[in-house]
């Protein structure tokens, strides 16, 4: 959630490609597919094919880690 929103995924016209978060150096050697859908049932993410974005409950989590 931090990357997607240091990413600036916050809507629909900025969502992230998965694969992106894939290639990212951080996430290397990780399966993040679990994760994802972990986030999405929670409501934190939504995914439009294969493109990711914050929910506004999503950007407060994400955020959150911060204070």
């Amino acid at each position: 959630m931090t990357m997607l929103s240091n990413m600036g995924a916050l809507d629909e016209d900025k969502a992230v490609s998965k694969k992106i978060l894939n290639n990212s150096e951080r996430l290397k050697n990780v399966l993040i597919e679990e994760d994802i859908k972990s986030l999405e049932d929670r409501g934190y993410v939504i995914r439009i094919d294969d493109r990711l974005y914050l929910t506004q409950s999503g950007l407060v989590r994400a955020l959150s880690n911060f204070s």
